[in-house]
Formats: structure tokens, C-alpha cells, sequence
């Protein structure tokens, strides 16, 4: 099962570059537009456009990438849970807090370097690297999510899809434009920072598959078949909602109510559920590339904290010197996810190699 993690953590920290890498394509297909064609913007000539479609659909499938990450961090928590009296307790998790403090202040600290300016507030220095804050207070709560889900793990994941699907109905009724008693007061209380947020399921049930992997193993590998076809349907609904949501709404880009393809619908749930499911089920010999994405894995927070830096100054370069490669997206996309991983695991090496490597663990954790 290790080993499927591992897998499963490197094909998560895959999808992050890809997630940033074609949200600098939508914004030069329709803000920049003016630096690769005679046009004012925004424009939205290459709306609907097939390039437009690759890259809606590569940002709905990529979405399982910091969900992913919290599962799999629920999951390793369990490993200090094991045997019906073991606890979880906080000298066992600030180790693990410090490990993601350092770099979350070092690259805040790089990404503001980079705009040559200072966060305006609290929510601009927390939300780009808003999983490192979030997995920190899961940490924290976690020996008191750890005797709940020992107790009664169905009640802890129960309470926690509550807590999930009614955060983001709120959010869903938000973006129709649609006004329901609360939705103000319960947007503001929950950033997607904040551990009672946006995704509030998704670690709970790292752990509780983790505390009862004996249990959940064997109906895994019956049921492989099965979450092949469900992770396939459930995809196809995530994009069809998508669709349906932006033919509703009758704007452009979807843009202005759903933050553009930031938008994540119920479909969504079931498909990362599917998904997970569905590599944990497989055997070890049967993953593809397995040494490939295990050594991304054991890189995930490095590639995660290196990613944003690194695909903003490309873009700039490429805004500056090669504009006409923005309306290029077969092109433009590919350099951009390829800077967001490789330059991060280039700086990851020199540093290692180097004396530098001192500083190696408060960089990338």
C-alpha cells in the first residue's frame, strides 16, 4: 500500500504545474490576447475554440491534485495510530508542522520577491500555497480526529461530507448568482485555507481508509473493475456539469461568477473519490512508471512550493520576449507545465549537490 501512495503522491504533485500551466493559457487566450493579435481585451475570440476545450478539460481532471495530497496525508497519520490503544499525539505532529513552515515562509516570501511587493492581507499571503496551511491544521487536529474515526469512523466520515458538499453548495448557489440565508457569513469563514474550508473531507477519510486498510484493502482489489467504470463515468459528469453550468449561466469563460475554470462542481467529489479508489486498488506491479512517479512523490512538496515561482517567471519571460507563443497553446502549455516541474527538481538537485544543501529541508521540507 505504500507504494501505491507514493504513486498516487507523485501523480497528484503531476497535476499541479498542469492545473497552473493551463490557467496561464486561459488568461492568454483571453486577457493578453492583445500581445499576439490586433484585438482589445478581454477578447473571447478563442472561446469554445478546440484549444479552449483541451485545456477546460485538462483543468477538470488535474483537480484531484491537493485532494489527493490530503488524503494521502490522512493516511500516513494513521501509520502512528496502528493497534487499538495507540494515539496520535502533538509532540508526534509538530515534526511534521515544521517541516512545512519553513518552506511556506521561504517561497511566500520568494512569490512576493517575484511581484515586488507585500500581501495587501492575510488571505493574499495564505491562499497560493493554501495546502501547506491547511495540512498544518489537520496536523494539529488530528489526535482528536484520530479518537473520533477509532470510535466511529463512518461518523467522522459522515460529519466531515456534510461539512463538504454544504460548504460548497453554498459556494454553488454564490456563483448562479442564487442568494440563500448564511451564504454570506459562511463564504467568509471559510477560505480554501482553512481546515473547516473548502475541503474538509478529503483527509478524514485518508484516515479512516488508513486506520481500517485490512478492512477496505479486500473490497478495493473486488471491486477494481467497478471504480475503473465509475472514475470514467464520474469524469465524464465533472465535464459535463462544467458545460452545463457555463451554457446556464450564458457567460463567456464562465468567468465572472465561477472564477473561471476554477470552477468545481458536485460532480467533482465522486470523481476524486473514484480515482482514488481506483490506483489504491491496483497492484504494485501493474502501476505504470512506478520508480517515476514514486521519486516525484518523495519530491511532492519541493515541486508544490517551486512550481508557482517558476511557471510565473516563464510566462513573463514569454510575455516579453516570444509573445506570439501565447497564442500557440500546443506550445505554450507544454512550457509551462515542463518549467513548473522541472525547474523546481533542477533547484532541488543543485541545492543537494551543492554546500547549500544545509538549507535543504527548509526549502522543500
Amino acid at each position: 500500500m505504500t507504494k501505491r501512495l507514493l504513486y498516487l503522491n507523485g501523480l497528484a504533485i503531476l497535476m499541479i504545474p498542469l492545473q497552473h500551466a493551463s490557467a496561464y493559457a486561459l488568461q492568454a487566450m483571453f486577457v493578453w490576447t492583445n500581445v499576439y493579435l490586433p484585438v482589445d481585451v478581454p477578447n473571447y475570440l478563442l472561446f469554445g475554440s478546440l484549444p479552449y476545450h483541451v485545456v477546460t478539460i485538462l483543468r477538470q481532471l488535474s483537480t484531484f491534485a491537493v485532494p489527493g495530497f490530503l488524503f494521502i496525508s490522512g493516511f500516513f497519520i494513521s501509520f502512528l495510530a496502528k493497534g487499538k490503544d495507540a494515539k496520535v499525539t502533538f509532540a508526534q505532529v509538530i515534526p511534521r508542522v515544521k517541516v512545512l513552515l519553513f518552506p511556506f515562509i521561504i517561497w511566500t516570501i520568494i512569490r512576493f520577491g517575484l511581484l515586488r511587493r507585500f500581501p495587501e492581507n492575510l488571505e493574499e499571503a495564505l491562499d497560493p500555497y493554501h495546502f501547506v496551511p491547511l495540512l498544518i491544521q489537520f496536523y494539529l487536529i488530528s489526535p482528536f480526529l484520530v479518537d473520533i474515526a477509532k470510535k466511529n469512523w463512518k461518523i467522522l466520515l459522515i460529519g466531515a461530507a456534510v461539512l463538504h458538499l454544504g460548504i460548497q453548495f453554498f459556494r454553488y448557489t454564490e456563483g448562479l448568482g442564487i442568494s440563500v440565508p448564511g451564504q454570506e457569513m459562511v463564504l467568509l469563514l471559510t477560505p480554501r485555507w482553512f481546515v473547516l474550508g473548502q475541503q474538509p473531507f478529503w483527509f478524514p477519510l485518508g484516515l479512516a481508509v488508513g486506520l481500517n486498510v485490512k478492512e477496505f484493502q479486500p473490497w478495493l482489489i473486488a471491486n477494481r473493475s467497478k471504480l475503473v467504470v465509475a472514475t470514467l463515468v464520474f469524469m465524464g459528469l465533472m465535464i459535463a456539469e462544467y458545460y452545463v453550468v457555463s451554457a446556464y449561466m450564458e457567460e463567456v469563460w464562465l468567468g465572472a461568477t465561477f472564477g473561471g475554470a476554477s470552477f468545481s462542481g458536485f460532480g467533482r467529489n465522486f470523481y476524486i473519490v473514484a480515482t482514488l479508489f481506483f490506483i489504491l486498488s491496483l497492484e504494485d506491479k501493474s502501476l505504470p512508471f512506478p520508480k517515476f512517479f514514486s521519486d516525484l512523490g518523495g519530491k511532492s512538496l519541493g515541486i508544490y512550493m517551486g512550481n508557482i515561482p517558476a511557471i510565473y517567471s516563464v510566462a513573463v519571460l514569454m510575455y516579453r520576449f516570444t509573445p506570439f507563443l501565447l497564442g500557440i497553446q500546443i506550445i505554450y502549455v507544454p512550457v509551462l507545465f515542463a518549467s513548473g516541474l522541472g525547474l523546481p527538481l533542477l533547484f532541488m538537485w543543485i541545492v543537494r549537490k551543492t554546500p547549500l544543501r544545509v538549507a535543504y529541508r527548509y526549502l522543500f521540507g
